[in-house]
C-alpha cells in the first residue's frame, strides 16, 4: 500500500473451485470466505480498509449458462460492495467495487470436435462483456487435448477483438439490467451465495 499502491496485491481465484465441479453459488461463496479471511487478517494488523480494498481483484470462471454467469457476476459486485461498506466500514467508493476478471471455462471444451470450442469461447466471452468484467481470457480451442497452439491463441485474441470492436456491446453499462429475469436471478443467486457464506462461517 505504501510502495506499490497500484499493485493488485490480492487476486481471489475462484476459477479452480468452479473447474473442480462446483456451481456458481458454491464458487463465489468459497471465494467470499477467503476474501473475508484476508480482509479480517489485514484489519487485525491495524491497516485501514480503504488503504487496500480498492486493489482487491476476483478471478471468476464462466461456464456455458449465460444468464446464470451474468447474474453471478452482478451478484458478486453487489455482495462485495455491501460487505465492504456495511460490514468493514469502507468509505472510499473504490473499495466497494472489485476488479473482476475472468477466464472462460476449460471444462466446457471438448477434444472430439475442437472447432466447436471457438463458438463456446465466443459465447462465454460475450456473456462476460455483458456482465461488465474488467478483463477476460478465452480458453484456446485446442486446450482440451494439448498445449495451446499459436493459431488457437490468435483465434482467442481475434474473438475478443471482434466482440470489443465490432458489436458495440462494450458501449452499454449493464445492458441486461432491468430485465425481470436477470434481476430476479441476480437476487436469487446473491441470497444463495450469502446464505452459504454465513453457513460455512457459522461452522
Amino acid at each position: 500500500t505504501a510502495n506499490m499502491p497500484k499493485f493488485h496485491f490480492f487476486l481471489e481465484d475462484t476459477y479452480f473451485f468452479s473447474e473442480a465441479g462446483l456451481n456458481g453459488v458454491e464458487e463465489m461463496a468459497l471465494g467470499f470466505i477467503e476474501i473475508r479471511h484476508v480482509v479480517r487478517d489485514l484489519l487485525s494488523r491495524g491497516m485501514d480498509i480503504d488503504s487496500f480494498a480498492p486493489r482487491i481483484a476476483i478471478l471468476v470462471n464462466c461456464s456455458m449458462d449465460i444468464f446464470e454467469e451474468i447474474a453471478k457476476i452482478r451478484a458478486t459486485r453487489r455482495l462485495f460492495a455491501r460487505m465492504m461498506k456495511e460490514e468493514f466500514g469502507a468509505k472510499d467508493r473504490r473499495s466497494w467495487a472489485p476488479v473482476i476478471t475472468c477466464h472462460t471455462s476449460g471444462l466446457s471444451l471438448t477434444a472430439q470436435q475442437p472447432f466447436n470450442n471457438i463458438v463456446r469461447g465466443a459465447i462465454q466471452s460475450l456473456a462476460l462483456v455483458m456482465a461488465g468484467v474488467q478483463a477476460l481470457e478465452i480458453s484456446a480451442f485446442d486446450e482440451a487435448y494439448r498445449t495451446p497452439s499459436p493459431e488457437s491463441h490468435l483465434v482467442g485474441l481475434r474473438t475478443q477483438q471482434v466482440i470489443g470492436l465490432e458489436t458495440n456491446v462494450t458501449k452499454v453499462v449493464d445492458p441486461l439490467g432491468g430485465s425481470y429475469f436477470i434481476e430476479n436471478l441476480t437476487d436469487e443467486i446473491e441470497n444463495r451465495i450469502w446464505d452459504m457464506v454465513m453457513d460455512i462461517e457459522s461452522k
